[in-house]
C-alpha cells in the first residue's frame, strides 16, 4: 500500500487530522496502539507553505506523516520493536513501545511523537486496524473532501510506472524508501515569477489579456506564458537560487518591454508593467 498526497488539492481544512484524532482519541485499538494523546500529538499534520511576494502570493499544506518506509531508521535502531507488515504498513510494538523515548529519537523526520499521558512512543499506523476490518482506505483518506489523500494498493514495478507518469516524489531524499509520495511537490520547493501587463488609453489602465510574456536566461528562451483576464502572469517551476533572468513582455500594437529579474529562494513579483 501507498500513500499520495496532492499538494495542489489540499486546502488545509484539516479533516485529515480531525478524522485521525475522532478515530485515535479515547479508542485505545491494541494490539495495534494505545489511544492517542488529546492534545499535542499529530499523527497527521497539513503545514502551512507560503510563497510569492505581495500582491501575488499562494498558499500551499504540506500534509506530513509516518512514511512508512522500507529503509526505516526505528526499524533499524530497535528491530524488535517495530514491525513492517506485508502490506507496508510499519507499526511499533505497543508494549515494547511504553517508556521507550528512545524511540521517538529514532525517527530523522519526526513522525515517531511521545504520549506524555500513556508514557508511550506512538505514530500513524495507517489505520491498520480498520484495513485489517475490511475498509479500503485510512480514516483521513475517506474524509479527505477533495480527494487530495488517497492510497494505492499495487507491487513495486507498477508503483514505479506511477510514480514516473503521475510525477510522484517523497519528501525525504528518497533514501528512506517511503511509501508516501506526493504530487504537485514543485508547490513547496520551487519559485515562481508573477506579475500584471496593463495598457494605458485615455488616461485608463486596463488589463492586457491574452499577452505574451517570454522568460530567457543567458540570452536563451526558457518558456513562454500568457495574461490571463485580469492581465497576470506566472512562471512557475523555477529553481530556487537560479539567479538573474530577463522577462520581455508583448502586447499588441505596443514595444515590447524588458526586465530584469533575480530568483532567489523566493517567488518575486514584478507589479504591473503598464504599455502607453
Amino acid at each position: 500500500m501507498y500513500m499520495i498526497i496532492d499538494v495542489a488539492k489540499c486546502v488545509g481544512c484539516f479533516n485529515c487530522m480531525i478524522s485521525c484524532k475522532d478515530e485515535h482519541v479515547g479508542n485505545s485499538w491494541l494490539p495495534y496502539t494505545q489511544e492517542q494523546q488529546k492534545h499535542d500529538q499529530k499523527w497527521i499534520n497539513p503545514v502551512k507553505h507560503e510563497r510569492g511576494a505581495a500582491p501575488f502570493t499562494e498558499m500551499n499544506f504540506v500534509t506530513g506523516l509516518c512514511f512508512h518506509c522500507e529503509n526505516a531508521a526505528c526499524a533499524k535502531a530497535q528491530p524488535n520493536s517495530v514491525n513492517r507488515r506485508k502490506d507496508g504498513v510499519v507499526l511499533l510494538d505497543a508494549e515494547k513501545a511504553k517508556g521507550n523515548k528512545a524511540l521517538v529519537a529514532s525517527c530523522p523526520y519526526g513522525k515517531i511523537s511521545w504520549n506524555e499521558e500513556l508514557e508511550t512512543a506512538q505514530k500513524c499506523t495507517m489505520c491498520a486496524h480498520l484495513l485489517d476490518g475490511g475498509w479500503k482506505e485510512p480514516r483521513c483518506v475517506q474524509a479527505c473532501p477533495l480527494r487530495a489523500l488517497s492510497v494505492v494498493s499495487c507491487d513495486e514495478a507498477e508503483f514505479e510506472e506511477m510514480k514516473k507518469s503521475q510525477q510522484l516524489e517523497p519528501l525525504t531524499d528518497g533514501k528512506n524508501a517511503p511509501r508516501v509520495y506526493y504530487r504537485n511537490l514543485y508547490k513547496l520547493n520551487t519559485c515562481f515569477i508573477s506579475g500584471a501587463l496593463a495598457v494605458k488609453e485615455g488616461g485608463i489602465e486596463k488589463a492586457a489579456g491574452d499577452a505574451e510574456v517570454r522568460l530567457f536566461k543567458d540570452g536563451k528562451l526558457v518558456t513562454m506564458a500568457a495574461t490571463d483576464f485580469f492581465g497576470e502572469f506566472k512562471i512557475d517551476r523555477l529553481p530556487k537560487n537560479s539567479g538573474k533572468y530577463e522577462v520581455e513582455c508583448s502586447v499588441d500594437g505596443y514595444e515590447p518591454v524588458k526586465c530584469a529579474v533575480t530568483v532567489t529562494d523566493e517567488s518575486p513579483n514584478l507589479d504591473v508593467i503598464v504599455f502607453g
